[in-house]
């Protein structure tokens, strides 16, 4: 599949634009799903026949906050992984973490056509998931590492006093906005504070802080492209 490269590296692409560079992170891609009517875009679920590909997922769940696309080497990835990636389980407003992977928002419909922020940001931790013992165990052995915290909450262990992501995904949005407004300036903070204004409806501070992201970010990585798709939301709803 083509990538798209923009002359401006911080300018929100075009839908079309927007739809290839998201979709080339997943695995089985079909053509656009997106129709044009005259200046308008319908957007159309876009998950139903995506696969999302293991390796991609694991490359951007391990990517940390530094900039890079992944560690060198990259860590194995654990038992149960590709079972986790495959969920059906989606998500919108979701941060960028150690352990987690921009590749679970699969539903662009309600970002893109019947956007409300206040209706998609996480009000109250979800269930956890059922099954994955060999992953729990994992995650166990490797207590401590942000890495392993972050696969737990993708599994819906989430912790009660964990750090803002923790805060984020159980409903304490104002906090974990709080927390990282507070922390040092890097590609996950720039992100994160542009993902929670998003979803606060503050779509012009929003586009100031994803920009931001966009430029440190790796237009490899999967973040990126997740970025962009909600620079696109702040473009069509603000």
């Amino acid at each position: 599949m083509t990538r798209h490269t923009d002359a401006n590296p911080t300018a929100p692409p075009t839908i079309d634009a927007l739809m290839v560079r998201f979709l080339a992170n997943r695995s089985d891609a079909v053509p656009a799903a997106v129709e044009h009517e005259g200046p308008d875009v319908e957007p159309y679920e876009v998950a139903a026949g995506f696969r999302v590909d293991p390796r991609a997922a694991w490359l951007d769940a391990t990517a940390h906050t530094t900039g890079e696309h992944a560690p060198s080497p990259a860590p194995a990835q654990p038992p149960e992984w590709a079972n986790l990636v495959s969920q059906p389980a989606a998500a919108l407003a979701l941060p960028m973490a150690p352990g987690h992977f921009p590749q679970r928002v699969k539903d662009l419909h309600p970002l893109l056509a019947t956007f409300d922020p206040n209706d998609m940001r996480p009000t109250a931790a979800p269930a956890p998931l059922p099954g994955f013992g060999s992953l729990r165990k994992w995650v166990a052995s490797n207590a401590g590492d942000p890495l392993a915290a972050g696969v737990a909450r993708m599994l819906g262990d989430i912790p009660a006093d964990g750090d803002a992501a923790s805060l984020w995904l159980k409903g304490e949005s104002t906090k974990a906005l709080t927390a990282w407004d507070a922390q040092p300036d890097s590609p996950a903070a720039h992100f994160n504070r542009g993902m929670a204004r998003l979803f606060f409806g503050r779509y012009a501070d929003a586009r100031e802080h994803l920009n931001k992201a966009v430029a440190v970010i790796p237009e490899a990585s999967g973040w990126n492209a997740l970025a962009r798709l909600y620079l696109a939301v702040c473009e069509i709803h603000g």
